[in-house]
């Protein structure tokens, strides 16, 4: 009775192995495709403002370039270019002298850089800005700096 008792749990432990599940149920799967959709959301969010703020950043830089250009330019002219000239006298100043830019820079959002001389709003010096990443000018994301 022993033998055969030891026979059946042995029948039955080695068929509860051979029926019990070798993989993932459809559900799992599913849980774990979410969790990682949710997880690949998070990043790209916070990877898109990071992008967007390095852009800023990256205008302030160029236009701090270009602020440096322009007093050179004054150094050598006594004044900075004039709002007709704008800053192509930079890539070809008068009298002919080496250029203070090989070109001009365009911001990170591929727009060309707006010169003001005088700065707007009444001020004595100058004003350099990029419109930002909506292209308009006067809107609150511009990047700009007054000399």
């Amino acid at each position: 009775m022993k033998d055969t008792k030891e026979k059946l749990v042995a029948f039955l432990s080695r068929r509860g192995r051979a029926n019990a599940p070798k993989g993932m149920t459809l559900l799992e799967i599913m849980i774990v495709i979410a969790i990682l959709g949710l997880i690949a959301s998070v990043v790209v969010v916070a990877v898109m403002n990071n992008f967007e703020r390095a852009k800023a950043n990256t205008a302030k830089l160029k236009i701090g370039e270009i602020h440096k250009a322009l007093d050179l330019y004054k150094i050598d002219n006594n004044d900075y270019p004039g709002q007709s000239e704008g800053l192509r006298a930079l890539t070809a100043p008068p009298g002919g002298g080496p250029p203070y830019l090989k070109d001009v820079p365009k911001d990170p959002w591929g727009q060309e850089f707006v010169y003001f001389n005088p700065a707007r709003g009444g001020g004595n010096g100058i004003e350099v800005i990029s419109k930002g990443p909506d292209k308009q000018e006067g809107t609150d994301d511009d990047v700009k700096t007054k000399d």
